[in-house]
């Protein structure tokens, strides 16, 4: 991997970067964020990490310039931590989550550092890859971020926090409020008195499913007009794939669950404004064949589940969620580490498409007595 350390006056970044060329890494080190940028121009950089303190420019505005002009690359920064922070005033940790995918606090474990760089390299080789970047880049209007519902999940980690904040947050966008209880009528309420505010749905529904519409909202804003592409059909198979998912892992990962089971099809919402001609062509030979990644592949050389991690990339998610999104077709590969977030999504987003699981991920997985039992609970979210 080839990786670009911007580091501060005093150096901090020194002994990492070290570390990493021991590794194999090709590295380079600079303590100018305008070198950074001509370094970017002339090579391919597949990672940059930055110390916390820069000369000339903020951290912020510096990835948020790489973000845009060198969108490939992986963004980490070290950050100081949470009580040095507030003493000096340093910029918001949800403004710096805009532009990076990981930050690090110090004092700084190098070693953690290098392993969570190391365990990228595949991901970045799978969603990296020209045909995708130019697949992405050859649509003209990308779905936005879910800005507000990034919010919401940030302060749902605040055992502190109230259904008015949650409402609060929710009611800055009047049109956001009006599709959120749209949706939640349309899905949740074929029986009983209609929602009329966000603090109705709160108390009917619970925070986490409503953050889940929250998010569904926000993505399917973008209403794209793809042929034979039902986008109300793919909100609630989302939603479905979401709720489920976060029902199959340990409540500490519940979330991030929710989170990528809402965001795993993402990719569909691209892939098929990448050329009309071809997504016809998808669509009739899905009519006589079963489908799937396998015929996108065939037909747009790439697959919903690698540009939808890709546009999760140019978004900064943390890659555990950009995983879960790349892999949710790829069992042999799941197989690799342990029940995560990853593995409950494919799971869910097999069994509520009535398709049944690998036999080989159900017996690594030790599933085989328990998967009746699971088909029987994918029908209630049905």
């Amino acid at each position: 991997m080839k990786i670009l350390f911007i580091d501060s006056i005093d150096k901090s970044l020194t002994e990492v970067a070290v570390l990493f060329k021991q590794h194999g890494c090709k590295t380079a080190l600079t303590a100018d964020p305008l070198q950074a940028l001509k370094l970017l121009s002339k090579h391919k950089f597949d990672v940059v990490i930055t110390a916390d303190k820069l000369e000339k420019t903020s951290v912020f505005n510096l990835l948020k310039a790489i973000s845009i002009k060198f969108a490939a690359a992986i963004r980490i920064t070290i950050q100081e931590n949470e009580a040095i922070s507030k003493r000096t005033d340093n910029y918001a940790n949800s403004s710096i989550k805009q532009v990076a995918h990981y930050v690090f606090e110090q004092p700084l474990d190098n070693r953690a550092i290098l392993a969570t760089v190391m365990a990228l390299k595949d991901s970045c080789k799978a969603i990296n890859k020209d045909v995708i970047v130019k697949a992405v880049a050859a649509v003209k209007t990308l779905p936005s971020p879910p800005k507000v519902y990034l919010q919401l999940n940030a302060i749902l980690k605040n055992s502190s926090t109230d259904s008015e904040k949650i409402a609060e947050i929710i009611s800055q966008d009047p049109a956001l409020v009006a599709k959120v209880l749209q949706f939640s009528n349309n899905a949740f309420m074929q029986n009983g008195k209609p929602l009329t505010n966000i603090s109705d749905a709160i108390t009917k529904m619970g925070v986490d499913t409503l953050s889940c519409i929250v998010m569904t909202a926000e993505l399917f804003s973008y209403q794209p007009d793809i042929p034979n592409f039902s986008i109300v059909e793919e909100q609630l198979h989302s939603l479905a794939t979401a709720r489920f998912a976060a029902t199959l892992v340990d409540v500490k990962l519940k979330q991030d669950a929710l989170l990528a089971g809402l965001l795993h099809d993402i990719g569909k919402l691209v892939l098929f404004e990448v050329d009309k001609a071809l997504t016809l062509k998808y669509f009739a030979n899905q009519a006589r064949t079963s489908g799937g990644v396998e015929l996108e592949k065939r037909i747009f050389s790439t697959d919903h589940s690698q540009v939808g991690a890709y546009l999760l990339h140019i978004w900064s998610f943390p890659y555990h969620i950009i995983d879960a999104v790349l892999l949710h077709h790829n069992e042999s590969k799941l197989m690799k580490s342990k029940f995560g977030i990853a593995q409950a999504v494919y799971l869910a987003n097999s069994l509520l498409k009535d398709q049944e699981p690998s036999p080989e991920f159900i017996k690594h997985f030790a599933l085989t007595n328990k998967l009746d039992k699971l088909k029987n609970k994918a029908a209630k979210f049905q």
